[in-house]
């Protein structure tokens, strides 16, 4: 009995060995070495986390498409969930360091290249705005990553617009100074980590935005249109196109920032004056005073402080720029469409003087606009000088004629028929003379030259359009009155072309300095700013004459 006992005892620890080593092998098989885990991870590297954090898209909709960009590998992946946050449906190999990161575009289609600190992108010159109120593909956001999570930051700012009229079907926007809206453009981060446009190229200044519905855009509804970080603050043009035709619309004084959308500043849509499409830009030379204006002239008038009068020079300034900035919109278009180059430097040289001397020219304004005098007589022959340091500044209605100039010289001889025409061939001396000759028969005023400051303020500034006989477009002088429908902004006429006009000012050399240009001259040349042509004053020249200003004989105003 014994015997069989221990028999099966050694039958029991055998089973018990073979069982244990079987359960051994099994062992091996379940369970790898830590070198095969480590190879087992690498081949199944973790998903990548998209997270947006401004801008339009403010959330991912499943199926947005990104593009991945990482040690020249790219590839396209989708948001597999609606958010902020989301794991995108695939992922790329590789270690994301500082020299060699991760990047990402939203949406896959903007990029255009790439390399370890930059990437390029494109923003659209042609945007639509649909459903959501902008263009998808203009709403360009990117990310740079060391690890398996993206952080989406926009490129781009813009502008947003809210319509309540019916049939706006598009809009074009343009800088006026020519700076880029869209384009091509390198995007590196600066030390905070925020996207930067670095460098830009196949640059647009002009955005157009189209309505996705022929009706138009919906009223009442926002919009956005997407460019790149811009200063506008030299002005930018809205052309709201409705119904067939367009209105311009012009702001000045804002900046588009990264993730910020402007509104214009002062956009009324009953004041928007339509046009057709084909009709040339007018610029707007001298805007009616408009209401805020007028408050705050009659603010100042009532208590002259020197904050209203900071006030009032600001709203003036900010339609002074206005002026300007429509100026610089028919430069860019005169850049696209001028046939000869002589146009486009003419209207750059007013657009450089209006810039150069803007301060200037608002202490004019503002020296005009507070001037309290009405006109003594409307019918003689002297417009108020507003703006004018001289006691009650008057100054001609017109040049001097042969007929006046010839009452006051003996023998003076001119062709018949020419009593109204300007009197030429005069020296500064001559013309001092005739001054001196009137204030002796007045015993309350004095007569003399207008300075060059003071001939400006009685011309104001020329508009660009104006009718006059200029640049040849007759063939000699005519009489003072032969263009009396332009007027300067004391109501005189004949300021420009004609005849040149002395006046009392010398440059550095003593040459004196004449204004308005004449019949011979460029359109060019007889902006009233221009003060750099000079004649010698002993001589006298066949298209130079004069004016008069009059002043009263006591210093107190």
């Amino acid at each position: 009995m014994k015997t069989i006992l221990k028999t099966f005892n050694l039958y029991c620890l055998s089973f018990l060995f073979l069982a244990a080593m079987n359960a051994c092998q099994n062992d091996d098989t379940a369970f790898p070495d830590e070198e095969e885990q480590e190879q087992e991870q690498d081949s199944n590297p973790e998903s990548i986390t998209a997270i947006i954090s401004d801008g339009l898209h403010g959330s991912w909709n499943e199926g947005d498409p990104i593009m991945l960009v990482h040690d020249e590998q790219t590839i396209t992946v989708q948001a597999q969930e609606a958010g902020s946050s989301s794991i995108l449906s695939g992922t790329i190999e590789g270690t994301f360091t500082d020299d060699n990161p991760l990047f990402g575009i939203y949406p896959a289609d903007n990029k255009v290249s790439s390399d370890n600190e930059s990437l390029t992108v494109t923003i659209p010159a042609t945007q639509t705005g649909n459903e959501s109120g902008y263009d998808e593909k203009s709403v360009v956001a990117v990310a740079r990553s060391t690890s398996n999570s993206l952080n989406f930051q926009t490129v781009c700012g813009g502008i947003k617009l809210n319509f309540q009229m019916s049939g706006v079907t598009g809009i074009e926007l343009e800088s006026v100074d020519g700076y880029a809206l869209s384009g091509t453009v390198r995007i590196k981060w600066d030390e905070h980590g925020k996207p930067i446009a670095d460098k830009i190229e196949n640059a647009n200044s002009i955005i157009t935005f189209s309505a996705s519905d022929k009706s138009g855009f919906t009223p009442g509804k926002d919009y956005y249109i997407s460019t790149l970080p811009c200063d506008v603050y030299g002005g930018y043009r809205l052309s709201i196109y409705k119904d067939g035709l367009v209105a311009h619309y012009f702001s000045v004084h804002q900046t588009i920032e990264r993730t910020a959308y402007i509104t214009p500043n002062d956009l009324l849509e009953s004041e928007l004056e339509f046009d057709d499409p084909d009709a040339p830009l007018v610029e707007e030379e001298r805007p009616e005073l408009d209401a805020t204006t007028t408050a705050l002239l009659r603010q100042y008038q009532q208590s002259p402080t020197e904050d209203n009068k900071q006030a009032l020079l600001n709203q003036m300034g900010l339609r002074y720029d206005k002026v300007v900035a429509r100026k610089k919109a028919k430069l860019r278009e005169l850049e696209r469409e001028a046939k000869t180059p002589d146009l486009v430097e003419e209207m750059q040289g007013i657009v450089d003087e209006m810039v150069e001397n803007r301060d200037t020219r608002l202490e004019q304004q503002f020296l005009r606009l507070i001037d309290p005098r009405n006109d003594e007589d409307p019918n003689d022959a002297w417009m108020v000088l507003r703006g004018a340091s001289a006691p009650n500044a008057y100054i001609g209605y017109a040049p001097v004629t042969n007929a006046e100039y010839a009452a006051f010289k003996g023998g003076f001889v001119y062709n018949a028929g020419e009593e109204n025409y300007p009197v030429v061939n005069i020296t500064i001396a001559e013309a001092t003379a005739y001054c001196d000759w009137l204030t002796t028969q007045d015993n309350a005023h004095i007569y003399r030259l207008p300075t060059d400051e003071e001939w400006i303020l009685g011309a104001g500034h020329m508009p660009k359009d104006v009718t006059m006989n200029a640049d040849r477009v007759e063939s000699g002088l005519t009489a003072v009155d032969a263009y009396n429908q332009t007027t300067g902004a004391c109501g005189g006429i004949d300021f420009w072309g004609n005849c040149w006009e002395w006046t009392s000012s010398t440059d550095a050399a003593g040459s004196y300095i004449i204004k308005g240009g004449s019949w011979d001259s460029s359109r060019d040349d007889c902006r009233s700013e221009k003060s750099d042509v000079v004649r010698t004053g002993t001589q006298g020249y066949a298209n130079v004459g004069f004016r008069v200003v009059r002043t009263d004989v006591s210093s107190a105003r």
